[in-house]
């Protein structure tokens, strides 16, 4: 997770967007390491330490997801993700970590279920039919780190709540259509607020998405929207050797509201706090989802790292 920003009445609007899906500020250092070189570039080597840690992060988040149904817990479901994650002789990169005042965070992973859905803490509340979740898994294996995200509508649910993920997932793809050596993210940006405008959906500007390697969260800040700061400040250009998270993170919207302003920045959704320290939940009490993948610039687009299985060695776990 990051570092964060005032957490008391996060209003997006008016606060500089910044950190990540699960969220967190990236310090200041950060940005302007983001406004000099855009992050590092990484070795085939490290590449391929990234894709064994995103290997492990992705067959805990699909046990996971097998997993949800009504009647199971997020708890019991984070659970299965710590299980799988030591099997793999890894380390959740989100339990224990601390931040500001705060207690440690408590679980192996994120979990949100409807507008209780950034920095979730994993609840005791049973799921239910139609309950949007998002799970949110970040580890560390040998010291290379690896961030995933998945949402889903849990049983039949509705056409609104189908219609939102459907264009988170839309928002990731567009996102990786673009990704290639010599594309501004400005433009990969543009292209993801466009899609969460043309269906309707509220941006949560407070997160994005992030450059990742021996830290969980590095340079450069990837938002999946427009605003100021990115246009006249943080604005880079991808080469080859880049990993980055994109991490497109919205929320149903009322019918009439506008997603994008008058200078073609996107609006953001407000959160509030939950009691426990960690957990973020939109002030309209409507809900939202996030998606994530580590993705590696190559020379003639991009990859994501969690797809392609890595050398026997790495896991001992066959994925299925």
């Amino acid at each position: 997770m990051v570092t964060e920003h005032s957490i008391q009445g996060l209003d997006t609007q008016a606060q500089p967007r910044s950190g990540v899906v699960t969220s967190v500020r990236l310090a200041e250092s950060l940005r302007t390491a983001s406004r000099t070189r855009g992050g590092e570039i990484h070795t085939d080597s490290e590449i391929g330490a990234i894709r064994e840690a995103a290997y492990v992060a992705r067959l805990a988040l699909d046990a996971a997801l097998r997993a949800a149904k009504p009647g199971v817990t997020p708890a019991s479901l984070a659970a299965i993700v710590g299980g799988v994650v030591a099997a793999e002789r890894a380390e959740s990169a989100l339990n224990g970590v601390t931040l500001a005042r705060r207690a440690a965070f408590p679980a192996a992973c994120c979990i949100g279920v409807n507008d209780r859905f950034v920095h979730a803490v994993p609840s005791d509340e049973p799921l239910a039919d139609g309950d949007v979740v998002t799970i949110d898994v970040a580890i560390s294996l040998r010291g290379w780190c690896a961030d995933l995200a998945e949402c889903t509508v849990i049983g039949r649910g509705n056409a609104r709540t189908h219609a939102m993920v459907e264009g988170c997932y839309e928002m990731l793809n567009a996102a990786m259509t673009l990704m290639a050596p010599g594309v501004r993210w400005s433009v990969v940006a543009a292209a993801m607020q466009q899609v969460a405008s043309d269906r309707s959906l509220g941006i949560v500007t407070s997160l994005s998405g992030h450059g990742i390697g021996r830290r969980l969260h590095e340079a450069p800040i990837a938002p999946c929207s427009l605003d100021r700061a990115l246009v006249e400040l943080d604005d880079f250009t991808l080469l080859p050797g880049m990993v980055i998270c994109v991490e497109p993170v919205v929320t149903e919207h009322a019918d009439g509201v506008r997603s994008v302003d008058s200078d073609g920045f996107a609006v953001g959704v407000e959160l509030v706090p939950c009691e426990d320290g960690w957990s973020m939940r939109t002030s309209s009490g409507r809900s939202g989802c996030a998606v994530e993948r580590t993705v590696v610039v190559t020379r003639s687009g991009c990859e994501r790292l969690d797809e392609v299985p890595p050398s026997p060695r790495a896991t001992t776990t066959r994925r299925v």
